[in-house]
């Protein structure tokens, strides 16, 4: 795995292995989640923006995938849909995906993707520290650039927030993780720059960036709750290798 380094400090990119647990419980067949997001129109637009980035792919790798295909996926050869758990359920639905139960931090593949896809991912890929989680959100994309063929892209459609509410939740971070009282798992949203920032690093440029529009109520650690109950803004960040 990748490393972060600071100083004499070295943070290995690993997912907190709670979490991991509550993420594969708690999506496993989740019908009320699934079936809410359908009713919510800032979902709907989240899978309009996924259909027009996969319109012209030949072969897809979805990163975080949960079992459902909200887009189109017919017309696309290849597709490869990755997740920390995979059902049964999964292949009886979509029997030409190619299903694997792996981490977004251990992905490695012979081939090579014209596009990699990543929807409402990231936070919830966190670790034991926030450190730690954004040594992964590096991981990450180090891993995602290395799925790509030379002229693929990468499509992140990511819930973040605001840097004020970033730094003090990031201070309040470590208690978090230890008294999470939900069966939901627990996450850290990003600000959209620390976004852009570890995709740089990893040798990605920004090709395209907009905000989907939030015109509806949204899901919040499994919640449906209004639009001005928390500030996360959704964004769609299209990126190529440099």
């Amino acid at each position: 795995m990748s490393t972060l380094t600071s100083g004499p400090a070295v943070i290995e990119a690993k997912q907190n292995a709670s979490s991991l647990l509550k993420n594969a419980n708690w999506f496993a067949d989740n019908d009320f989640y699934k079936n809410t997001l359908q009713q919510l129109e800032l979902y709907r637009f989240i899978t309009l923006a996924a259909a027009h980035e996969t319109a012209g792919t030949k072969a897809l790798l979805d990163i975080g995938n949960g079992g459902v295909f909200e887009y189109p996926i017919s017309h696309i050869g290849r597709v490869v849909a990755i997740d920390v758990f995979v059902e049964a359920s999964f292949s009886e639905r979509y029997p030409s995906v190619d299903w694997r139960a792996v981490s977004a931090l251990d992905m490695q593949f012979a081939e090579h993707f014209d596009t990699v896809l990543a929807v409402n991912t990231l936070h919830h890929i966190v670790g034991n520290s926030v450190r730690a989680t954004y040594a992964n959100l590096g991981r990450f994309m180090e891993r995602a650039a290395c799925s790509m063929t030379p002229a693929g892209k990468l499509v992140v459609i990511e819930s973040t927030m605001p840097r004020w509410f970033v730094k003090p939740y990031s201070l309040v971070f470590p208690l978090v993780l230890k008294l999470w009282p939900l069966s939901h798992p627990p996450t850290f949203q990003f600000h959209y720059r620390d976004i852009l920032k570890a995709a740089e690093t990893a040798g990605f440029t920004l090709k395209e960036f907009t905000w989907i529009p939030k015109t509806s109520d949204f899901m919040f650690l499994g919640f449906r709750i209004t639009r001005w109950m928390a500030p996360i803004r959704v964004g769609k960040f299209v990126f190529s290798l440099k």
